[in-house]
């Protein structure tokens, strides 16, 4: 790296955040607000829907799979294009492409219908995922990045997931069957006016400086509060990347290491999001109101977890966070699967336990190492592609859940969803390079070379 690329990048990793970093970060993390709204508030519609549908176990997990499955192929699609394009050019984009498909989602009259409808809206979500994290790792200090690239985004997703249980209770009651249809609906509204905020914010830095475009670049870095000259950014070689050089020499092994960790998480974390509230109604015997408010009250736990976790992230260690959060995790799955079957309460105390650890490491410092660890011109790509393989385990949970729970039983299924955290923590103990706190961009993937 040339003196121009350091002094500018050095002079953004050293700051102290700054209140337009501050806001672009928070506009650019309220696309996981929407994300997190959105993907999970099937988990209270899928209720209302199994009556009305008469659905089977199998079309259960299909349709709540289906947003999953399309923002896997967003992820890995619109990855490549915010490497090419860049960042802020999708971040807008994909908005209005989630717009519309969520309003269509409350008119379909079919199955096949919602299928295709909250296939797209994944697809929406999968455009926004990795540019969101790739444009927050770039801007944001270093000392904070874990902080803001991965409390604070997962921060809004588990609102916004939150949000999605507990507006089902009053949507239900004003308008009944039919309220799944304004769940799906409304999630237009915050969507439409984080479009219109996103407007006004510029293009990654880094982005710009590796495509060439200096003037930009030099703008950009200035509303940031980091003064260069143009003479010194001119000399900085524009750079071009692909999935091929990802997926070779230096980065293969990376990536690929990376994406498997990722996958672990993602086959057991859903039991804590989606399928609570299918748990607590088809196993606990609740009510659908107890059913949602539990779920809701699940999603309060993994906030806590999560702003405990994000206190810690950057003074800990990444790897140590994730023992703390990984094994009691697995513990709480092992717990609800023998004690929770025949009896409520320990299945709600065990969802709690289980949602409070999972999001106090595992659930969000994979999105932090999948974009730090990676280089500008290949970051897009390498959080499309680990998160796209995430979606895709969470969509086969998602299916397995209700299949397994009718074939094998609940207890035989949980069992099966702990294993995974405990290998989780197994791999994490062997991958050193995961300790990447406080460590710049830079530094970070030029040891790898």
């Amino acid at each position: 790296m040339n003196e121009a690329a350091e002094h500018a990048f050095t002079a953004l990793d050293e700051q102290h955040l700054s209140p337009r970093q501050l806001y672009a970060i928070i506009l650019v993390a309220l696309g996981e607000f929407i994300d997190g709204y959105d993907l999970i508030v099937m988990g209270a519609a899928i209720i209302l829907l199994r009556p009305q549908f008469h659905l089977s176990p199998s079309a259960i997990g299909l349709l709540g799979g289906a947003s999953f499955i399309g923002a896997a192929l967003g992820m890995v699609v619109f990855g490549d294009l915010s490497d090419r394009l860049g960042r802020r050019a999708i971040f807008v984009a994909n908005l209005i492409f989630f717009v519309v498909f969520s309003i269509a989602s409350a008119f379909v009259t079919s199955l096949p219908q919602l299928f295709i409808a909250r296939f797209m809206v994944g697809l929406g979500v999968g455009m926004d995922v990795p540019t969101s994290m790739a444009y927050i790792s770039e801007i944001s200090p270093r000392r904070r990045r874990g902080f803001l690239s991965g409390m604070v985004v997962n921060l809004t997703w588990v609102v916004g997931a939150m949000l999605s249980a507990i507006i089902a209770l009053p949507l239900i009651h004003w308008t009944g069957p039919n309220a799944w249809r304004w769940m799906f609906g409304l999630a237009a509204v915050p969507a439409a006016l984080v479009l219109i905020g996103r407007q006004i914010l510029p293009e990654s830095p880094r982005w710009l400086i590796l495509h060439g475009r200096i003037g930009e670049a030099r703008a950009a870095l200035a509303r940031f509060g980091v003064k260069v000259d143009d003479a010194m950014l001119a000399k900085i070689g524009a750079r071009r990347g692909s999935y091929v050089e990802l997926f070779r020499p230096p980065w293969r092994n990376r990536v690929l290491l990376v994406a498997l960790a990722f996958v672990l998480n993602c086959i057991a974390g859903p039991l804590a999001t989606i399928a609570a509230p299918f748990v607590f109604r088809s196993v606990g015997a609740l009510s659908i109101t107890a059913s949602l408010l539990f779920s809701a009250a699940v999603w309060f736990a993994g906030m806590l977890g999560l702003i405990t976790g994000g206190f810690l992230i950057d003074r800990i260690g990444r790897r140590r966070l994730l023992y703390l959060g990984a094994v009691p995790a697995a513990c709480s799955a092992l717990f609800m699967s023998f004690a929770g079957p025949t009896n409520p309460v320990p299945l709600i105390v065990g969802y709690f336990s289980f949602g409070y650890f999972l999001w106090l490491g595992p659930a969000f410092l994979f999105w932090v190492w999948s974009s730090e660890l990676f280089p500008t011109h290949l970051r897009g790509r390498s959080q499309g592609f680990c998160n796209g393989l995430c979606r895709l385990a969470i969509a086969a949970n998602i299916f397995l859940i209700p299949v397994g729970v009718a074939l094998i039983g609940f207890r035989p299924s949980i069992i099966i969803l702990s294993i995974p955290l405990f290998a989780l923590a197994l791999l994490v103990s062997r991958l050193s390079f995961l300790d990447s706190e406080r460590l710049s961009l830079e530094v970070l993937t030029e040891t790898v070379r």
